[in-house]
């Protein structure tokens, strides 16, 4: 048996409690103890120098693979000019393979304004598959090699748009994903699993498939779920719902699009953009999803949709509506994103029982009167952009992740994204964030009975942390990842 002590253990929404350590046996917490064990015989004694201990957090959205991926690739975050995206490719590009993804470009960054050409990209790699994608994953652009090959092996005729937008994004990017081999498969997903833990989280929701009608690699990652520090929860990322079942999943979706996002303008609202005529994209009929998600649900898969603009999230809302008064099952249904809602469709979603799946570093990315909401939909909607408070306070639990690898997969910013909310009405306190990243996410999932809390008979997944989050200090961060009872980061 363990005993970790010499800690503040966050249990009842405080670290004002009489807990003074964890009793763990077999990856399991045992017991909460308000006293050490006088004899130490029969114990391992873990020291947690004075630090914080938090349930170990849940991110419920991410993109592993390609995070995991994409830390292997080569990073245009820190580009500012065509030049910077051309030097960081032209050295990147070493040892990279066949297949070379440039991610994270931001053509609003750029002194340019603009993205690459293809003959630009081509004067770079011309003889190797390259794809360089925006930062939302909504747009993309790919080199001539790449096209060609895209073209001589599926058939698929792309559009004449040198940057590839909605479906041809999609088509474009998973076939990258899709040609890749077995083993780097399986080393994103060990890159993505050592970046979860050194971001403070125990457990990730990751979805894998190409948001059509394949699962992907699913069947590969479930074989090797065991070899991973991390708990991954998978998601089957298609409209396949019977290769969901044939695998045994319990869930489906993920980001199969309800619509696309605000950076490409192709998320559906009900108002057009800011100084435009365009008000986006709804990717599928009303129909379509009525069939899909009613044809998922009575299968008893949870479902998951992506889903950005007002009118998107009531798209897909109206269905889980219409199944919570018809044929009401406990499977939580997911609204993810859901980013942009007025009161009425808050209360909407309250009816429908539906869960928003939220990320609260967009807000402190793109938030504020000055920020990227405002400039597309003007301050008045921008002020309806990512509701955490209200929601919560109507009832709706919501619960947190990062959306990564759009945004970092780390607690600590998330942490002081969600309290720290451009709109104060919207800000959470520290018990409503962290419950959004670990009692909450844990529901998510139904692993309520086992994960979430510091308790008895659940997991013995900790968070160490140096600060209380009531009372952060100016370095903060993750000290250790605990993972069924065992250091997997960190040095206590």
């Amino acid at each position: 048996m363990k005993v970790f002590h010499n800690a503040r253990f966050w249990h009842n929404s405080t670290f004002e409690n009489d807990v003074k350590a964890i009793l763990t046996h077999d990856g399991k917490i045992v017991a909460l103890l308000t006293e050490l064990p006088e004899s130490t015989q029969d114990y391992d004694f873990v020291d947690l120098k004075g630090n914080y201990v938090y349930p170990g957090f849940i991110d419920t959205h991410t993109h592993s693979f390609e995070g995991g991926l994409y830390s292997l690739m080569i990073d245009l975050g820190g580009a500012r000019s065509l030049q910077d995206v051309f030097d960081l490719i032209a050295e990147g590009k070493r040892d990279k393979g066949k297949f070379i993804f440039a991610w994270n470009f931001d053509e609003l960054k750029i002194a340019e304004g603009r993205f690459p050409t293809r003959a630009e990209l081509d004067s770079i790699v011309s003889d190797k598959n390259l794809v360089l994608r925006r930062i939302d994953g909504h747009s993309c652009l790919i080199n001539s090699f790449a096209c060609s090959n895209i073209l001589s092996q599926t058939g698929n005729i792309l559009s004449a748009d040198e940057v590839f937008r909605g479906f041809d994004n999609d088509r474009a990017v998973h076939w990258f994903h899709n040609n890749i081999e077995p083993e780097l498969i399986l080393k994103a997903y060990h890159a993505a699993s050592q970046i979860a833990l050194k971001g403070g989280f125990s457990t990730i929701h990751t979805m894998v498939g190409d948001a059509n009608m394949s699962i992907g690699h699913y069947s590969l990652l479930q074989e090797h779920l065991a070899d991973f520090g991390v708990d991954f929860v998978l998601y089957p990322q298609s409209f396949n719902i019977e290769a969901a079942l044939e695998v045994g999943a319990q869930r489906i979706g993920g980001c199969i699009l309800a619509d696309g996002s605000l950076g490409s303008y192709s998320a559906a609202l009900y108002e057009p953009y800011r100084g435009h005529s365009i008000n986006g994209n709804l990717y599928q009929t009303d129909a379509y999803w009525y069939d899909f998600i009613t044809r998922a649900h009575q299968n008893n898969l949870q479902v998951g949709v992506h889903c950005i603009g007002d009118r998107a999230i009531t798209q897909i809302n109206n269905v889980y509506m219409a199944l919570a008064n018809s044929d009401f099952k406990d499977l939580r249904h997911q609204l993810i994103h859901c980013e942009l809602t007025d009161d009425a469709l808050i209360n909407h979603i309250k009816a429908s029982g539906a869960v928003p799946v939220m990320q609260p570093m967009f807000d402190r990315l793109w938030g504020g009167e000055s920020g990227f909401y405002a400039k597309v939909l003007g301050q008045e909607r921008a002020k309806h952009m990512n509701r955490f408070a209200t929601m919560l306070s109507r009832g709706i639990k919501i619960t947190g992740s990062s959306d990564w690898y759009i945004t970092e997969l780390n607690i600590v910013a998330s942490l002081a994204a969600a309290m720290n909310h451009h709109n104060p009405a919207e800000a959470l306190t520290a018990a409503q964030a962290i419950d959004i990243y670990t009692k909450n996410a844990a529901w998510l999932s139904h692993d309520e009975d086992v994960k979430g809390q510091l308790l008895p008979d659940m997991m013995a997944d900790f968070t160490v942390m140096n600060y209380d989050l009531k009372k952060p200090g100016a370095d903060n961060k993750v000290v250790a990842t605990i993972k069924a009872g065992k250091l997997l980061y960190g040095n206590l």
